[in-house]
């Protein structure tokens, strides 16, 4: 029974590895004895720096909690602004240009080169690699299996459930069902009733318990899991019962949430902490005159669902009626306080496993979100808006304060009485709620969350036949101010500092111990083991001369070996198939890419230069400039008035092009010689 058992493992994983762990050893994955900490990584689809640590409306209390013990980066920022580039991206540690995936049609192993990942380079390095949910982008973006088993001791686990986000499940006020974007529901109702993040959220949960010494006994059980599969492994095959020979082994456990990612499908309870007389839209919700046709968006995901067909927009360039927006805004941050939830019971798992002491945690968005921003909605676009995402790093030891009396992650329930509570005992205080002007700082003490129960059961408040321009003139009232709270702590480990996604594969193998990839070569395609980012532990770590100066090469007295100049810019880009929009420019396929939009942010500015570009070689185009954008962060930081063809910046704008072309590379930190 027992080599049936573990036959049947080989059979399904494929790997020749399991061979010796079936018969002879079990992984125990002891906290505070392991050599090296282990390491969880959330990554969460489409999310925006809203948060309540990032000093925005949207109720976080867990991701909060997270963060305030956490190194929160203020300015992190992706390399492609859609799912599947940008994960990639920062999975292998590479930019676009050298993943070549720019769309979701390939594979970066059969059509650029071998290039190793974070999960891969840990489990080359005695970890074992466990992917719950959307980690890597599913399908061809991964080998359609998400890069096992190159990059997991285990196959991935998808939910079963996720087949069903196109499916005609979200009531309408008429009584009937639709394929809405704006859909809370009854979980209860759902098929096999149940969403994708719950069934992540319990995999991830029994994997947890599965692995810890703690809570061998108590993991709840769905047949579409595969812990059966891992717990036999870990068990050499004798199933839970009986224990073989221990092997110590730190663990890479990587769970990807799926919301707020469209169709916001969530629990309807979580609609209540939104009054849409309280969400307020962007301040700048039309479509800037100076924006270039190449860069616009017409955001046709979202068109292709029911309640957005029902607008009857112009297409490709038409916009959303402002008397929309409230209710498009109040289903996105009531699907991230969802996931914020999630993210909860995924922490308290961990402390409960006995892990949270000797565990580094990464929470990354895969890049950010448009919500009326510009007039845009989605991501497909080097707006900062689209390109910025949180990211923040809890090192035990390092950026908390340990203590062995108090949780570091209790659950905190936002739909709980006691929370409400909470809230009302801290004080609320009516606070400005225009979180898109905040972009260079987080709002100190301030998470402006709603704490208003009440429940608007319209999805749209406002008449059909309101203007714009009433809709403008009603959310002037003094009335409309969101309720907000004060932050439970002060985070000592804000990093307003540059950094880009593609920096976390050196900085989780600092941070562990592991051989750091070095930066790559100009040629890199044949290169496995190496990074397009740099590390950023040393900022977590607090070497010398970190302070806003750095950046501009003031460091007198440092000592050697320290920075002298952190990243003085980041790098972006986006394809376009077309300089006129059209139903293929959010997600053009590889073979009608024509344009290029190469995109840098530095200190004081954004310049975008839109070129011409070939989708065979791979190679812009410098001298076919179709257009260029150019924002002064200091006085336009929402990027609406692109000045890079008024005359007085000509100088500038061939100072930036020098800049962009020259790129990533010339904008690396800067450290002391060492004599």
């Amino acid at each position: 029974m027992a080599w049936t058992c573990c036959r049947n493992i080989l059979i399904a994983v494929a790997w020749s590895i399991f061979t010796p762990l079936c018969i002879q050893t079990t992984f125990e994955l002891v906290g505070a004895t392991a050599t090296r900490p282990n390491v969880l990584f959330i990554v969460i689809d489409d999310l925006r720096p809203s948060l309540g640590c990032y000093g925005g409306p949207i109720i976080s209390p867990n991701i909060d909690q997270l963060a305030a013990q956490s190194a929160v980066f203020t300015n992190a920022m992706v390399q492609q602004s859609v799912c599947a580039p940008s994960r990639t991206s920062f999975l292998t540690g590479r930019r676009p240009d050298t993943t070549r995936l720019y769309d979701f049609g390939s594979y970066w192993r059969e059509h650029a080169g071998n290039y190793t990942t974070i999960p891969q380079h840990f489990k080359e390095n005695g970890y074992i690699t466990l992917s719950v949910g959307k980690v890597f982008h599913p399908g061809k973006p991964s080998g359609s299996t998400d890069d096992f088993p190159y990059s997991w001791t285990l196959p991935a686990y998808q939910q079963s459930t996720q087949s069903y986000s196109d499916s005609k499940v979200c009531p309408g006020n008429d009584g009937n069902l639709y394929n809405n974007v704006m859909c809370p529901i009854d979980v209860d109702k759902m098929p096999d009733k149940t969403l994708p993040d719950l069934q992540t959220l319990e995999t991830a949960e029994n994997l947890i318990k599965i692995l810890s010494p703690k809570q061998k006994h108590d993991v709840t059980k769905r047949d579409d899991a595969f812990h059966p599969e891992l717990e036999d492994a870990l068990h050499g095959g004798e199933g839970r019962g009986k224990r073989a020979p221990v092997v110590r082994l730190p663990f890479f456990l990587a769970v990807g949430f799926r919301k707020p990612h469209i169709p916001w499908k969530y629990p309807k309870e979580y609609k209540g902490l939104y009054p849409l007389d309280s969400v307020e839209i962007a301040p700048d919700p039309n479509i800037p005159d100076e924006l270039p046709n190449v860069a616009q968006v017409v955001f046709r995901q979202l068109r292709l669902r029911d309640d957005i067909k029902a607008m009857n927009l112009s297409f490709p360039i038409g916009t959303i009626p402002l008397k929309y927006h409230a209710s498009l805004r109040q289903s996105y941050y009531a699907a991230t306080t969802y996931t914020d939830y999630l993210v909860g019971r995924l922490l308290q798992a961990l402390e409960d496993g006995g892990y949270s002491d000797n565990t580094i945690i990464s929470l990354v968005g895969d890049h950010g979100w448009q919500l009326g921003d510009h007039g845009e909605w989605c991501k497909y676009s080097n707006y900062q808006l689209a390109t910025r995402a949180p990211l923040m790093v809890h090192v035990p030891g390092v950026t908390d304060q340990k203590s062995s009396t108090t949780r570091k992650f209790p659950l905190i329930d936002p739909l709980s009485p006691s929370f409400q509570g909470h809230l009302k005992e801290d004080g609320i205080n009516e606070v400005d709620s225009r979180v898109d002007e905040i972009f260079s700082t987080l709002q100190s003490h301030q998470s402006k969350n709603q704490i208003d129960s009440r429940v608007d059961d319209s999805y749209l408040r406002f008449p059909h036949d309101q203007t714009d321009n009433e809709v403008v003139e009603s959310r002037k009232s003094p009335g409309l101010k969101t309720k907000g709270r004060k932050a439970q702590s002060e985070n000592v480990y804000q990093i307003n500092e540059f950094v880009e996604l593609v920096d976390l594969f050196p900085t989780l193998a600092e941070l562990t111990g592991l051989p750091v990839p070095p930066v790559c070569p100009p040629n890199p395609f044949n290169v496995t083991f190496c990074s397009e980012g740099y590390s950023f532990a040393p900022l977590i770590q607090g070497e010398e001369c970190l302070n806003s100066s750095a950046r501009r090469g003031d460091c007198r007295g440092a000592a050697p070996g320290a920075i002298v100049r952190w990243k003085n810019a980041t790098f972006s880009q986006y394809p376009r198939p077309s300089v006129t929009p059209d139903k293929n420019t959010d997600l053009p396929s590889l073979d009608l890419i024509t344009i290029m939009g190469y995109s840098m942010r530095t200190d004081r500015y954004h310049y975008t230069e839109w070129i011409g570009f070939n989708h065979t070689t791979f190679q812009g185009d410098w001298s076919d400039v179709k257009a260029r954008e150019l924002y002064l962060n200091d006085s336009d930081p929402r990027q609406d008035n692109n000045v890079a063809n008024e005359e007085c910046y000509r100088s500038l704008v061939g100072n930036l092009s020098h800049q962009l072309q020259r790129g990533w590379r010339d904008s690396l930190p800067v450290f002391k010689t060492r004599t």
